[in-house]
């Protein structure tokens, strides 16, 4: 066979596309001619790179506008490509001789490969550096310049609001936060799997639309951990704070105690020096929510832990849940034992097992919670 006529052969092939009889007088030639097996190994690589792009990518609405400004790219890129297929095809002139050989189907799949991943990357290498800040009403603050138009919050910045301005914040592209009056925070991260806030005072609403576990809040007292959520956080200057979910889960942690997942629906306190709170239903009666108070406050008085027993309903598992990991050793078994008569225990779960720390029991009790498919790790001081 002629190579110079193999082109849509090998595209063919490539593809299923070749009669059996094509195809297989094409496998004869190809096992004699290494040109036209470079030419369907790249092909086939091609292919796989295509195969794993996602099957839709909904860009945002400001995707090309901002490809558009940079569209000429460095010169050292297409030196570097040189140098690849110079790796894969041997010297320069076969090179340019390949790159006409791969015909149109295959530059389109490549120009599709190469507008697609590296403009994604492009757009989020360009939105690590800064976040656009919106101001909601009166003039917000970045460090000493005050914003009466959009602006941007920069790595390392401190935005604040007085007692009559609002801003608003583009989280890059996984969500937004509504800063309320009298509020105080700082930029501290925005990489790609961190993006990363310090409240130090005030108030803010978040709306996360990405995956679990990108966006952070630092606190004085606890760090907030977004796991698919929109929440309410406020903290005043002495590290006190409260924390209202709305939907999905939010973590709180810190390294003086066990850590909270609240859900949608619960409120968590937030107390400087003793970690987050046990976490409670938004419709909590008055009775439970001053008996965990006590409780948290003092992590010892028996006749807290009575209270919380007597005033909870089914709607308030998930805090016998929390509560559960916190109480001492002997009082472990009432706080269970209340807590499975309010909601079944989930099969293959026993009282011994779960009191004696079954980390796959334990799971299959978080799972039942919904806490299961978060990354909820168990702190049970046995």
């Amino acid at each position: 066979m002629n190579c110079d006529k193999m082109e849509i052969r090998r595209h063919d092939y490539v593809d299923g596309l070749l009669p059996a009889p094509e195809k297989l007088a094409f496998e004869r030639h190809l096992a004699t001619c290494s040109d036209c097996q470079h030419e369907v190994e790249f092909l086939l690589a091609l292919r796989r790179q295509v195969a794993e792009l996602p099957a839709r990518i909904e860009p945002p609405l400001d995707l090309w506008p901002g490809i558009a400004k940079r569209t000429a790219p460095p010169s050292h890129w297409r030196q570097e490509a040189l140098q690849r297929l110079k790796t894969l095809f041997g010297d320069e002139n076969r090179v340019v001789d390949n790159w006409t050989a791969w015909g149109l189907r295959g530059a389109i799949a490549v120009a599709v490969l190469i507008v697609t991943v590296g403009g994604f990357w492009y757009l989020m290498q360009t939105r690590q550096a800064a976040w656009q800040v919106a101001p909601l009403a009166g003039a917000p603050q970045i460090g000493s310049q005050r914003l009466v138009a959009n602006g941007q919050l920069k790595v390392g910045e401190w935005l604040e609001t007085d007692d009559s301005s609002r801003a608003q914040l583009d989280i890059g592209l996984i969500g937004q936060v509504e800063i309320a009056p009298r509020s105080r925070l700082r930029l501290v991260s925005t990489r790609l799997t961190d993006h990363r806030l310090a409240l130090a005072r005030g108030k803010l609403h978040a709306e996360i639309w990405a995956p679990p576990r990108l966006f952070f809040v630092e606190t004085a007292s606890a760090l907030a951990i977004d796991l698919g959520c929109e929440y309410t956080l406020e903290m005043n200057d002495d590290g006190f704070g409260l924390l209202h979910v709305t939907r999905g889960y939010v973590a709180l942690e810190n390294k003086q105690g066990p850590e909270s997942v609240v859900p949608a629906g619960a409120f968590c306190e937030i107390r400087p020096g003793r970690g987050p709170g046990t976490p409670y239903s938004e419709n909590a009666s008055a009775m439970l929510r001053t008996a965990l108070q006590r409780w948290d406050l003092t992590n010892n008085e028996r006749a807290a832990i009575d209270t919380v027993l007597a005033a909870v309903r089914e709607a308030d598992s998930f805090t016998l849940w929390h509560l559960l990991f916190r109480v001492p050793a002997l009082e472990r078994p009432r706080v269970y034992d209340r807590m499975v008569e309010l909601v079944s225990p989930p099969p293959g779960v026993t009282r011994d097992g779960v009191l004696q720390g079954d980390k796959r029991m334990l799971k299959l009790w978080a799972d039942k919670f919904g806490l299961g498919q978060s990354w909820w790790r168990y702190w049970l001081p046995l």
